[in-house]
């Protein structure tokens, strides 16, 4: 299947792993070389697609890399997380994660970033086991285009197994929430393209970042007193 893919279309998403992993970086949203993107190549079966993934630890900077510059820092993996061609690169330890919203979703691109604010609110909202985003006029930015729009975006406990993690990621997932949390560490976020997916990560940070500060201001009886 992986042989079959047209090296255009390799070649596109290996751009566009490095041009959104540029441009997040340069917004400060993955401090310390951290987080993870990915792209969806080929067709799509529950047990069978391959992707394009970043690589682990220091290989998956450009910088630090001796790899071509078009696919620095970046591997094509299975659906079982494996290298689909050999490489001296290893993929992101969070290969898993993405694999299994591939599995689930057969969506095609998938963004891990860690911020300031979706670890705040993400500490703040916890025991209630998600962020609600209420009323937003970026809702719409995920589609939902209903009056009263509201959603909660889940928060899973982190965990330093990524098993672990596996584990508490729901059997189905909400279609019209595509993302969820990790306590304390960051967000994955999902689309049908990059496009898509960079947009439902700009939407959700956009509104944890006016939640955050809303709940920042006094309460409005003060001013009536």
């Amino acid at each position: 299947m992986y042989g079959d893919i047209p090296w255009e279309e390799k070649l596109s998403a290996l751009s566009a792993v490095n041009r959104i992993r540029d441009e997040f970086a340069a917004r400060g949203w993955f401090p310390a070389t951290s987080g993870s993107l990915s792209v969806r190549v080929g067709g799509w079966a529950a047990d069978r697609f391959a992707f394009a993934i970043t690589a682990a630890d220091e290989t998956g900077w450009p910088e630090l890399s001796e790899e071509p510059s078009h696919r620095a820092g970046v591997l094509f993996v299975d659906a079982a997380g494996e290298p689909c061609e050999p490489t001296r690169l290893k993929p992101s330890p969070d290969t898993p994660i993405h694999a299994r919203i591939y599995r689930m979703t057969g969506c095609g691109a998938i963004i891990h970033v860690h911020t300031v604010y979706n670890n705040v609110v993400s500490e703040f909202f916890l025991s209630d086991g998600g962020i609600p985003l209420k009323g937003y006029e970026l809702l719409k930015n995920l589609g939902i285009w209903e009056t009263h729009p509201e959603i909660r975006v889940p928060i899973l406990q982190n965990a330093a197994e990524f098993s672990a993690i596996l584990k508490q990621i729901p059997g189905e997932l909400d279609t019209r929430v595509p993302a969820f949390l990790l306590h304390n560490h960051g967000i994955y976020v999902w689309g049908s393209s990059v496009k898509e997916a960079k947009r439902h990560l700009e939407a959700l940070e956009f509104m944890f970042e006016v939640l955050y500060r809303s709940l920042l201001l006094p309460s409005k009886g003060r001013y009536g007193e």
